[in-house]
């Protein structure tokens, strides 16, 4: 055998390694859909709350069987007049409208720090024995500042209790404990005027990590994503270093961040991303170094009821894994009724391929 034919034969190998390798990499897929939304703007629950607007932002996560969706509901005008609500239901298809957690104060000033309340995070702390919900409040912009009146500023973390001790308490009330992450002199240069975004909080070996979303205003900036470190869910949080921040995980756009531990030990986390009736994903090890995202498409051609766009169809809200194998993904996206922008309430399932 000569040595070039050696050498060929290696070069060869290598190829074929490297194909097999990426081919062999883990990829989720939608196998099954509802047809339509499983909450729209007929809903009996939505026109009795006077939900004029629809759904954003939120999580859903399962006990004993039940479904339990804390929701962002746009009462009024769509993002600017919210309430964070909570729905049940037993197989995430017919859901149950069962009360207000938290309202806002209306009226968007530059004065008023919670005229929007956009509910991020779910999680019940064993330390504690209770549920806790994180939630953004944002002010209004201030004119004579320069600020663009319409848009929010100043995003605050709130983190709420639940009163009722043990998981049976996920249904409130809840009462604020305080403020986990603010604007303030650590805050990083990504993280622009509307920072702190989002906030969802997970474990990962010893640690509590959680991911945090900024944004320029003006000059107009992207979306982009850092993390959070802290040793307890109720803190005190500290910023990963800038240069760690901001995540390469999206090259255009990532936000309203959901992370899940999977059963082989890795992490998945599930976000609002670009693309025509698409969300994304990306796949970490340790729960801190993160991957590329890769996009999924959660509406079928024969299927497709929300609006085209790269933000209509907008936040997963879980994905929730079942006995099957499968993950269940709540998701919010943009519809039309009588030429009025409606956001409702999807469903589907994906799996591995």
């Amino acid at each position: 055998m000569t040595n070039n034919f050696r050498r060929s034969l290696l070069f060869l190998a290598f190829v074929c390694m490297m194909y097999f390798t990426a081919i062999a990499q883990p990829k989720l897929k939608m196998v099954s859909e509802h047809k339509g939304p499983v909450i729209a703007s007929s809903h009996p629950d939505v026109l009795a709350s006077g939900n004029r607007s629809g759904f954003e932002t939120g999580q859903v996560v399962k006990l004993d069987n039940v479904y339990h969706m804390f929701v962002n509901e746009m009462f009024e005008r769509p993002h600017r007049d919210m309430r964070i609500a909570y729905w049940t239901s037993k197989d995430a298809v017919n859901w149950k409208r069962q009360s207000t957690i938290v309202p806002s104060i209306p009226g968007r000033t530059h004065t008023n720090p919670r005229a929007e309340v956009w509910v991020n995070a779910v999680i019940f702390n064993e330390a504690e024995n209770v549920w806790n919900i994180f939630y953004v409040a944002y002010r209004g912009g201030d004119s004579t500042k320069g600020e663009i009146t319409g848009n929010d500023y100043q995003g605050r973390i709130w983190r709420a209790m639940s009163v009722v001790k043990g998981k049976e308490g996920i249904a409130g009330p809840y009462a604020d404990m305080g403020i986990m992450l603010e604007p303030d002199g650590e805050s990083q240069p990504w993280e622009g005027q509307q920072a702190i975004a989002s906030f969802f909080p997970y474990k990962a070996g010893n640690s509590w990590y959680a991911m945090y979303d900024g944004h320029y205003h003006t000059p107009k900036g992207g979306w982009p994503t850092g993390m959070a470190f802290a040793k307890n869910l109720n803190g005190p949080w500290k910023r990963m270093p800038d240069g760690f921040n901001p995540l390469k995980v999206a090259d255009e756009f990532m936000e309203n961040e959901i992370v899940y531990q999977l059963k082989n030990g890795k992490y998945i986390m599930i976000f609002d991303s670009f693309g025509d009736q698409e969300i994304g994903y990306s796949l970490s090890d340790d729960g801190v170094n993160w991957k590329k995202e890769t996009r999924i498409k959660i509406q079928s051609i024969n299927n497709t009821w929300a609006e085209p766009g790269d933000h209509y169809t907008r936040t997963p809200l879980c994905a929730i894994p079942e006995k099957d194998g499968t993950f269940t993904v709540i998701y919010t996206a943009m519809t039309k009724v009588n030429n009025r922008n409606f956001y409702a309430i999807g469903k589907c399932s994906i799996a591995w391929k």
